[in-house]
């Protein structure tokens, strides 16, 4: 059959088919507590009136106190008096450190005091008598203006978050710039800090976060310094997991168990994230859009997603004859309306065709940003303060607290699946599958896919964790996770050896963040961890950490000029949970040593290649030495891995001939030497697709995009471009016979014009691309 047109469509299924940027730096808390900036040099002093920093505003409620900033002056001259300057602010910074270090542990010492004051007490009332009667509160109360007889008049859960701010000395964000009746921004304030407390309910709400972020500042300068760290009393060693990156019979019998384990499997979803590194925005109204919305192959992340798990409850469908609907629980937030987004993309679709009440929405809370240095809150404007999503870790927190892990319950389920928003290529083939086969069949209460780390990425590692008992004095395991920004603090050496592609890759192997875990034994430790309160952080605010040292941009509406320091939030890893399920190995711990948790490895672009960030062709950081391209964690560089597990899966399952993929320099250049995108219900293993697709070629520059669920494809050649669609890919529509869309294609050969390769506009990761022109046919 010859055709001329530029795209085949074969319809199958019974249907068609302002201002300067500068950096500002802000106090201790107390407001004359002396820092030393680790990014620039730079010291404030603790002599009042000095301030060893020009750059930030007098006026900023985030400069040094608000006090007027005053250069420092060189004098003398020649190399000696420049030799007794240099050592004269050697010794001044480490003076200054050593004092500052001083000052926020006897502020930790406070507020924990407080805290156990707090804590003795039931009602809301009680807590705020206690706070008013606290000699720092008293003191800085005439710093607001909010009158004593208006706050007096506030209910008592407002009143608790004005005295709380007031105790961790952050007065400035109460600050309303002479402007005593603009209680709707006072109130706005309060309400997305009283979702603050709420969620930091278990480590004592506002001052609990505040007295942990002083915590961490300290302990990292403390390591920084090359002091010990006496917290940490873990040995990390490498860990081993069960591969299955070949087709043999190990891998086979996980997937078997994976399929069948799909009636009592629930997925859950973290989509919070900001993901200001992609740089997504609205084209018609500017306004910036969270990940879950970026368009990968002609649609959302999200509903990638969803094609996937629709896949997987096919394939049990045509295996045993029962159609199972898999409950989803999504994890929204605020940042970039994040929230709104995801649930006008669910009702838009009709909920992807499952019925609302397979959903679960619920929302995570952002949390104020900080001062790296000193800890101080990051005003923006009257009434406002920088407040970014609390990582994926809350997860954990938020589902107990909204009876989510229950509602999986309810629904006959006993385990679940965890993916990332930005990581589209995480269900291909067998990985997902031998996840749930893995997980259930062998009892574990939580586990990790993993795959290659290649050295110098942003990205954590999996390892075993050995701890010693305090009290058992026996040594407990686990296989767990170390985030790429605490590997200093357990000895690990970003360093490693060349694999076959020439790439350097760690020793240990990456956290992917796509986990099992036993929605029984995880709900056991959340009850567990909320009775022991702050004793019980590591269970429901697992892997909390502060990367301190990001640079945060921003617009201070009070100044009107553009900002950035280097600060962050507390955030919690979701990964982090497995370090609370722990095995008392003792001395005879080996490799085959059942644990509660477990790992599993396969090739790298099966498990991870994320879309999380803007590729920039013109930064210097995008190509290597040998002048390729950096394009990993972008959607040109996912689109690119995802074109080369197309052409291993038709080229040595399929037996089809495929055009090379090309590096990744001719990739960015000349487009990708070809396109072949499915409907994960074709599979999703790949061993089924390659019964369904036999032998036949694709030309260099050609497209095949198969949009159904059952296809017999065989001996075709596509030089040009081959679309089949469905209208009723899954055949779950009303008065379908269940079967999907079908297509059958014998010894055909398609030749068309194509793509316009010529025209500048197309987006090959988005699959927005032009045709020379477009003849439907059959």
């Amino acid at each position: 059959m010859e055709r001329t047109s530029a795209v085949q469509r074969v319809q199958g299924g019974g249907g068609h088919a302002a201002g300067r940027v500068r950096l500002a730096r802000s106090s201790a808390p107390g407001g004359d507590a002396g820092k030393r900036s680790r990014g620039n040099g730079l010291l404030q002093s603790r002599q009042p009136g000095l301030v060893l920093n020009a750059c930030s505003s007098p006026r900023s409620p985030n400069s040094a106190c608000g006090r007027r900033c005053v250069p420092l002056v060189a004098h003398g001259k020649g190399l000696a008096s420049r030799r007794v300057r240099s050592c004269a602010l050697n010794g001044a910074l480490r003076r200054a450190s050593a004092s500052c270090l001083t000052d926020l542990r006897e502020e930790i010492w406070r507020l924990k005091a407080l805290l156990e004051s707090m804590s003795a007490r039931e009602g809301v009332a009680d807590k705020v008598k206690i706070l008013k009667a606290d000699g720092t509160v008293s003191a800085v109360f005439d710093a607001i203006d909010i009158p004593a007889r208006v706050l007096h008049k506030f209910p008592h859960r407002e009143q608790l978050l004005v005295y709380s701010l007031l105790a961790i000395k952050q007065q400035h964000v109460l600050a309303s710039d002479g402007d005593q009746h603009d209680m709707y921004g006072l109130r706005s304030l309060l309400d997305k800090l009283d979702l603050v407390q709420q969620f930091y309910d278990s480590i004592g709400g506002i001052i609990g976060y505040h007295l942990k972020v002083l915590e961490l500042i300290v302990e990292d300068t403390i390591a920084e310094s090359g002091g010990a760290n006496g917290g940490l009393h873990e040995q990390v060693l490498f860990p081993h997991g069960c591969d299955i990156s070949e087709d043999n019979s190990t891998t086979n019998a996980l997937v078997v168990d994976g399929v069948r384990a799909i009636p009592h499997l629930a997925e859950l979803y973290p989509v919070g994230g900001s993901g200001d590194r992609l740089g997504l925005i609205d084209e018609a109204t500017g306004q910036a859009l969270p990940t879950a919305l970026l368009p990968y192959c002609g649609r959302s992340l999200l509903e990638g997603l969803i094609r996937d798990v629709q896949a997987r409850e096919y394939l049990y469908y045509r295996l045993f004859g029962e159609r199972h609907c898999t409950p989803i629980a999504i994890m929204t937030s605020e940042a970039k309306n994040n929230s709104e987004h995801i649930a006008r993309i669910c009702e838009e679709s009709g909920w992807f065709g499952r019925g609302k009440e397979s959903f679960c929405l619920f929302k995570q809370p952002l949390v104020p940003l900080v001062d790296g240095m000193s800890g101080k809150w990051v005003v923006s404007g009257k009434f406002e303060i920088l407040m970014k999503p609390s990582g994926h870790g809350a997860v954990w927190k938020l589902m107990h607290d909204k009876k989510v892990l229950e509602w999986f319950a309810q629904k006959g389920r006993k385990s679940a699946l965890v993916r990332q928003i930005s990581n589209p290529l995480a269900a291909t083939d067998t990985t997902m599958l031998a996840l749930a086969g893995k997980g259930t069949r062998d009892r574990h209460s939580f586990g990790f896919a993993s795959c290659e780390r290649k050295v110098g990425a942003s990205e954590g590692c999996n390892v075993v964790k050995a701890s010693e008992d305090q009290d058992s004095r026996q040594t407990k395991y686990a296989i767990s996770c170390v985030e790429y920004t605490e590997f200093d603090k357990y000895n690990i050496k970003d360093c490693g050896t060349e694999n076959s592609q020439g790439e350097k890759v760690s020793r240990f192997p990456a956290n992917t963040n796509i986990i099992f875990f036993c929605i029984r034994t995880v709900l056991e430790k959340l009850e567990k961890g909320t009775k022991l309160g702050r004793n019980g952080t590591s269970f429901v605010l697992p892997g909390i950490i502060l990367n301190r040292n990001k640079p945060v941009p921003f617009l201070n509406r009070l100044t009107g000029e553009q900002e950035v320091l280097r600060g962050g939030r507390l955030e919690c890893s979701m990964q982090s949970l497995a370090d609370v399920f722990k095995h008392e190995g003792g001395d005879d711990f080996t490799d085959a040593t059942w644990l509660p948790t477990f790992l599993l490895f396969n090739k790298r672009r099966k498990v991870t290649s994320s879309a999380k960030k803007r590729f920039e062709p013109k930064t210097t950081s995008s190509y290597l030495s040998k002048g390729q391209p950096v394009i990993s964690q972008t959607p040109e560089g996912s689109f690119y891995d995802l074109m080369q597990n197309a052409h291993e899966l038709l080229t040595d399952r399929c037996g089809m001939n495929v055009p090379p993929v090309g590096t990744a320099a001719d990739y960015l250049r000349h487009g990708p030497s070809f396109i072949f995108l499915f409907h994960p219900a074709l599979g999703p293993l790949w061993s089924v697709m390659a019964q369904k697709i036999r032998g036949g070629s694709l030309h260099s520059k050609g497209e095949i995009v198969l949009e159904v669920a059952e296809l017999a494809m065989e001996d075709v050649h596509v030089d040009g471009s081959l679309i089949v669609e469905a209208d009723d890919v899954l055949g779950s529509a009303k008065g379908g016979d269940g079967k999907g869309g079908r297509c059958r294609l014998t010894r055909v050969n398609v030749h068309n014009k194509g793509i316009d390769r010529k025209d500048p506009a197309n987006l090959y990761w988005k699959h927005e691309v032009s045709p020379t022109y477009v003849q439907h046919g059959g």
